[in-house]
């Protein structure tokens, strides 16, 4: 003999789920003390603000291999779409020493470098009349860097 098989009532078993639910609680983040991250500031937005001393881009010289060419194109193109007339201020930025002839020679071996980052800008379509170049030594920088401000 089969067994026969026997339905629930639809009404008994949505009152079944509905008690069982009654005292539950959706689990998420948050149920065990997490805080959903604010999303991250526009870093680009930022710098392209007047005044600003936060750079748009920074390439570091600490021996890691880095081909910035791409990320470069983006963020100038970036940078362009929000603000067309920018002017582009590149400035290197070498550890400062205390040795006024060690710091000089920190950046003059840069030199190479910033040339052809200003040569990357222009092919990336920035009028070399709108780019301008400096130096400096800078405490707590351990590599040298170049740096991009949007002027």
């Amino acid at each position: 003999m089969l067994p026969t098989t026997r339905r629930a009532c639809p009404v008994a078993v949505a009152v079944a789920a509905l008690i069982m639910l009654g005292g539950c609680k959706i689990i998420d983040q948050t149920t065990f003390g997490a805080k959903p991250v604010a999303p991250a500031p526009d870093f680009v937005a930022e710098a392209l603000k007047p005044g600003s001393k936060l750079p748009l881009m920074t390439v570091r010289f600490d021996g890691t291999p880095f081909n910035y060419d791409t990320q470069l194109k983006s963020v100038l193109e970036l940078a362009q779409t929000r603000r067309p007339d920018a002017k582009y201020h590149v400035v290197t930025v070498v550890p400062a020493s205390g040795d006024p002839e060690k710091d000089s020679r920190a950046i003059e071996n840069g030199r190479y470098d910033v040339r052809r980052l200003e040569d990357a800008m222009t092919n990336d379509g920035i009028p070399g009349d709108d780019i301008s170049t400096s130096a400096r030594t800078e405490k707590g920088v351990t590599a040298r860097e170049i740096r991009i401000y949007v002027e």
